[in-house]
């Protein structure tokens, strides 16, 4: 997915994070999920809203399908991702959340930034975590881009800044962290976002200012 979203009046990108919803019947997190979308759609000056994984509880079919209706309601542009509870217990192999939100690398641009982000999770019931191989081959794609090398193809203006969006901390959490950080690296990334851990906190992953959603 590549896709543009022009900058507030006032010039400033505003956007809401939304990370570890956890979508599961039976539980208070679909109603927590409808005010969310309901207090988002309210607030005028957000840009777009951006849902870093997790998103069900157990990947199921189902699951997918009510978060997508809910999400669904936003009346301005989203990005959704997927973590690790929506992967390694997919009855579909992870196939109906691809379906259904239609991508699995999204490239956003606003003003002077690209936001980056891709799905991640286990490749396999209970396998550990990791970036899919065709999400670093893009991204790798887009680092020759993007690179902050005055000789690379990019804007007059130079290279763009860099915001890149993961469910996982990139670190030891997930086994190709590096291959991600070692192409951030060779852009001008000013942040890494991620959830998982059910916190709000500061990071630094390899060098690069990141902080964690919940």
């Amino acid at each position: 997915l590549h896709t543009k979203v022009a900058v507030g009046a006032d010039g400033l990108i505003k956007f809401a994070y939304l990370a570890d919803i956890h979508v599961s019947e039976g539980t208070t997190n679909i109603a927590d999920l409808e005010a969310s979308v309901n207090d988002i759609n309210k607030q005028e000056d957000i840009d777009f809203v951006i849902f870093a994984g997790d998103i069900t509880e157990f990947g199921s079919d189902r699951e997918i399908s009510i978060a997508a209706e809910v999400i669904g309601r936003l009346n301005k542009p989203y990005i959704v991702l997927s973590g690790n509870h929506d992967s390694k217990w997919s009855e579909s192999g992870c196939n109906t959340f691809a379906k259904v939100f239609g991508y699995e690398f999204f490239r956003l641009d606003i003003g002077d930034f690209v936001f980056l982000g891709c799905n991640s999770g286990p490749n396999m019931r209970m396998a550990p975590a990791l970036v899919p191989r065709e999400s670093i081959l893009k991204l790798r794609e887009l680092s020759a881009e993007l690179s902050h090398n005055p000789s690379a193809k990019q804007h007059e203006k130079g290279a763009p800044n860099v915001v890149f969006i993961n469910h996982y901390p990139l670190d030891d959490a997930m086994l190709n962290w590096r291959e991600v950080t070692t192409e951030l690296r060779k852009m001008k990334t000013q942040l890494a976002m991620c959830g998982h851990g059910h916190n709000n906190q500061v990071l630094m992953f390899d060098g690069i200012p990141a902080v964690m959603g919940r």
